[in-house]
């Protein structure tokens, strides 16, 4: 285990004490849990993303596209470049 110096704005430590209080626990363990939820809900994107790239098909993506206007033609405002 190993300690880090944090610095947050007053009022977002004010509501995670409240929080942390509410809950049961120390603020410490809340920060704690908080991170290790944060961390982990990337960790599962990041193996999710993978996941998916190891099943593309390069070249498909464009051969999609080139059918996509094929009786669909796009409308005035889809080229509109908003100037």
């Amino acid at each position: 285990m190993t300690s880090f110096p944090l610095r947050l704005p007053d009022d977002l430590k004010e509501r995670a004490a409240t929080q942390a209080a509410a809950a049961g626990v120390s603020l410490n363990q809340y920060i704690a849990t908080a991170l290790a939820a944060r961390v982990g809900a990337q960790a599962e994107v990041e193996r999710t993303l993978a996941a998916r790239g190891k099943r593309a098909m390069p070249g498909r993506a464009r051969e999609i596209l080139q059918r996509a206007g094929r009786r669909n033609p796009p409308r005035p405002d889809d080229l509109d470049d908003g100037a």
